[in-house]
């Protein structure tokens, strides 16, 4: 324990056994309970001589950490957790945290207490309907922690706080020792969850049968409203026959106007054309009048030269056969006569152009007076199809109108029959009985250890108290219906109270051992609070009654050197913590060489810590 202006005050634990020694109010049981207000327990009450001391700290060993401090608070709140061992644990240490006292979702104690240990997330069945708990520190300390008042009470033995052993009770120890818990099975709903589902169920059926009856209209019976449906399917289906008939002379008004108008754009393409054609033409004809005319000058140049050949040269008069001709005008006469006979080849190719111009436009006049009459028809039909569309927009709305018609008297009928279905489903929800005891399918009730995994429990708990040298001890078992040990035949409950706290503690002890023989996990350490109460004083008046002749035998077996000695041998296994009390002046004595003891710093009274 620290506090601001205090000494520290320490208690040291080996590995192994330790013994905590003294008479009454020497603090031992302190000890005990801080180390469990540490793990998460309830608030101690500090002694007067602890006042000024303002928080716990606990050191412990773990696998994965190594060395830690733990620190808490006299006043309760979180745990404080950090790596190391130190007087101190504040937010600068390495590996500060903050752990919650409670197995909640935040960090905890209670997880990191568990993981290190090696446990995995478990959930611990806590009835018949498979509700579930998590498994938690809290639920596993009291087999690592053992107050005195627990050790000899007559009640079963896997009890914490309970008068009675609850499933959860049972659905620990059953995964202690399997690695089986409950969470594979599916929880169930209680009856009065289940009655009020069941109500639930029914306000909602009879609020949507409100709302559908709001809908039906009261004045007709259901067999009129099929009557109704029926005539008012045949007058649709009339209708769209008559609509079908009109839509189908649409359709081939459609087609015929789509006809007129192809036939129409193909007259008119070949009227381009013919247009087109007759321009070239009349442009080939102005070329060939061009051509004549320019054959013609060179014929008539030509004559007029071959004309002056042959004349008296009108500059001197001699006659023709006196002049000095030129050898080119055989060549003129030769052009002029190749010129004529071009401009008659020209004349025939002009006179087949102009009738081809001629038959040209003759066939786009046919045609334009087509047009004129595709354009008639394309029209008239144009004015059938615009009648046809009316006639048909008028057959489908009022067709639309009986579908509607339909459709509604269809849903008041589909309306009266969902109603139906409510009623009927709200007469059977509140005709069925919901049983107030809910179970979960093919749950076991008792929840109980197997012949097998009690059968083998109970050998390491024989075999323990052997070793202690316990009178007797020869028929151990654990009896499914007491909830605890039964030796020789005899409960545990029915014995003193010394008897009792053995029994009490050969069943921690060898559940530790069970657990590290069967490669289980387990946190390695036991407290154990007055496990040896049979050696009280014979003379002294004790709260726990009379030493009965059970508890004598026992000090006759010197069954505490034996449970001593057997549990230095489990050193390697767990850390004991035993807590013993003798009279104040009794001289400590230790049998054990490797086994020393202190004062209490705390109280400075008589107790003693070894």
């Amino acid at each position: 324990m620290t506090g601001p202006g205090k000494k520290t005050m320490d208690v040291r634990f080996t590995d192994g056994v330790n013994i905590i020694w003294g008479a009454s109010n020497a603090g031992k049981s302190f000890v005990r309970k801080s180390i469990d207000y540490v793990f998460g327990g309830e608030k101690v009450e500090v002694p007067t001589e602890g006042i000024g001391y303002d928080n716990f700290i606990l050191w412990l060993t773990t696998p994965k950490f190594g060395a830690i401090s733990l620190r808490r608070s006299v006043h309760g709140g979180d745990v404080y957790f950090a790596k190391g061992h130190s007087d101190t644990v504040g937010r600068m240490d390495e590996g500060f945290e903050e752990l919650k006292a409670l197995h909640v979702q935040s960090p905890n104690i209670s997880r990191l207490i568990l993981q290190e240990s090696g446990f995995r997330e478990a959930r611990l069945l806590k009835n018949e309907r498979a509700e579930k708990s998590p498994f938690s520190l809290r639920a596993l300390i009291r087999y690592l922690i053992v107050g005195e008042a627990r050790m000899i009470e007559e009640k079963s033995i896997l009890l914490h706080h309970n008068t009675t052993v609850t499933a959860e009770d049972k659905s620990l120890i059953k995964f202690l020792l399997t690695g089986i818990d409950g969470a594979s099975v599916e929880q169930v709903r209680s009856g009065d969850q289940l009655k009020a589902a069941q109500e639930a169920k029914v306000e909602l059926l009879s609020r949507l049968s409100d709302r559908v009856r709001d809908r039906i209209k009261p004045d007709r019976s259901d067999d009129e409203l099929e009557g109704l449906l029926e005539s008012a399917k045949k007058e649709r289906d009339d209708l769209h026959t008559v609509m079908r008939e009109r839509q189908d002379a649409l359709d081939d008004l459609v087609a015929a106007v789509k006809s007129e108008a192809e036939m129409l754009v193909r007259e008119e393409t070949e009227i381009a054309e013919i247009s087109a054609m007759v321009v070239r033409f009349e442009e080939l004809a102005s070329i060939f009048a061009s051509d004549v005319e320019r054959l013609s000058g060179l014929e008539e140049g030509g004559f007029l030269l071959n004309k002056f050949a042959i004349m008296n040269c009108p500059v001197c008069g001699a006659a023709p056969e006196h002049q000095h001709t030129h050898s080119e005008l055989i060549d003129v006469e030769r052009q002029r006569a190749a010129a004529e006979v071009e401009i008659k080849k020209i004349r025939r190719e002009e006179q087949e152009l102009n009738s081809t111009v001629t038959q040209a436009k003759s066939e786009r006049q046919l045609r334009l007076a087509d047009i004129g009459e595709i354009l008639a028809r394309r029209s008239h039909k144009q004015s059938l199809l615009d009648k046809a569309r009316e006639f048909e927009t008028s057959a489908r709305t009022i067709f639309a109108k009986a579908a509607s018609r339909v459709a509604e008297l269809e849903k008041e009928i589909g309306d009266r029959r969902l109603l139906s279905s409510y009623e009927a489903e709200i007469a059977l929800i509140s005709s069925q009985r919901v049983a107030s005891r809910q179970r979960a399918s093919g749950l076991d009730l008792n929840l109980n250890l197997t012949a097998g995994e009690a059968n083998e429990l109970s050998k390491v708990i024989k075999r323990i108290l052997k070793a202690w040298n316990y009178p007797g001890g020869e028929a151990v078992h654990f009896s499914p219906q007491e909830q605890d040990i039964v030796v020789d035949g005899k409960n545990r409950r029915n014995n003193g109270a010394g008897i009792r706290a053995i029994l009490h503690a050969a069943f921690k002890v060898a559940l530790l051992v069970y657990c590290r023989e069967a490669d289980r996990p387990h946190p390695g350490f036991l407290v154990l609070d007055s496990p040896l109460l049979a050696y009280r004083p014979a003379d002294e008046v004790s709260e726990h009654g009379e030493i009965t002749e059970d508890e004598l035998e026992v000090q006759r077996a010197d069954l505490a050197e034996h449970f001593y000695a057997h549990l230095h041998g489990l050193g390697h296994y767990a850390q004991f913590i035993v807590v013993e009390n003798h009279k104040s002046d009794q001289q400590v004595v230790s049998p054990y060489p490797n086994t020393h003891f202190t004062r209490n710093p705390m109280l400075g009274r008589a107790g003693f810590f070894g």
